[in-house]
């Protein structure tokens, strides 16, 4: 009999958890609810018939704590989303994204420039980007880690070709630009606080609770009468449930390569 996959929904970052949750909350439609069920020989709608086989009151119950608990995540999320520092922050990292594509821009120009030496500078400062790739489709936490590196890359380069590249003002305006985003973070945690770490966090646990409860209901049901009835179901949140787990793996192979990678700096370093 088929069954719904175990997944470690605190592995996930709070907007994976909610998009996870929200694609199942769009699937459950395809289980044998009370609700789903068509009148039977002059009963009223809702009362459940054969359409319906497989339903129980505990299934009614475990589908509708979960809806009322997303319901509940989604409200905070969207609360914490609206503070003004919230829509500062969000127009600061608008603005190094596009300070990054514009010095990024700047460089792929003047990789054609008629002066040989110019061109040669432009193309190795052109390289310490290549060497990141683009930022601007991260998370804002990886982006900054990333813009820094950069930057202290970009100071490392020898300031005279560096000048003669023109390329100052785009530094200075990348670093600026960092700087207006971290201050601007730095007020919206603060004014965010409480709601970011308490209600959303709690929203969440309780979402999430409910979401498990749902799904041992479901195999629990299936233990009982077979899994025909929630196969759709079952067979949909799997995949879903398949596809964030292939996300968790890349995402700790890549931080396994990376701390490889440093530790190796590191003992060249020695």
């Amino acid at each position: 009999m088929k069954k719904i996959s175990t997944i470690n929904l605190t592995r996930l970052h709070t907007e994976e958890d909610f998009g996870f949750q929200k694609l199942v909350i769009a699937e459950i439609s395809k289980l044998p609810t009370s609700d789903s069920g068509e009148p039977d020989d002059g009963g009223s709608p809702g009362t459940v018939s054969l359409l319906s086989e497989g339903s129980s009151p505990a299934l009614d119950n475990a589908v509708g704590d979960f809806q009322e608990k997303f319901e509940a995540f989604d409200g905070a999320l969207k609360d914490s989303a609206s503070v003004p520092s919230a829509t500062v922050a969000s127009q600061a990292d608008d603005a190094r994204d596009s300070s990054w594509r514009g010095a990024k821009n700047y460089l792929d120009a003047m990789g054609a420039h008629p002066d040989a030496d110019l061109a040669a500078t432009a193309k190795e400062l052109e390289k310490l980007f290549d060497k990141y790739g683009d930022p601007t489709q991260l998370s804002q936490v990886e982006e900054s880690g990333i813009i820094h590196n950069l930057l202290q890359d970009i100071e490392a380069y020898p300031a005279e070709k560096r000048t003669a590249a023109g390329f100052d003002p785009w530094s200075a305006d990348m670093a600026a630009k960092e700087e207006a985003f971290l201050e601007a973070v730095k007020a919206r945690n603060e004014e965010e606080g409480a709601r970011v770490t308490g209600i959303v966090k709690a929203t969440r646990l309780e979402s999430d609770a409910a979401y498990r409860q749902l799904v041992d209901t479901v195999n629990a049901l299936v233990t009982l009468n077979g899994d025909a009835p929630y196969l759709s179901f079952i067979t949909s949140v799997n995949a879903l449930i398949d596809r964030q787990k292939a996300i968790l793996k890349a995402r700790q192979t890549k931080a396994d390569k990376k701390k490889e990678e440093d530790s190796t700096e590191a003992a060249k370093g020695k």
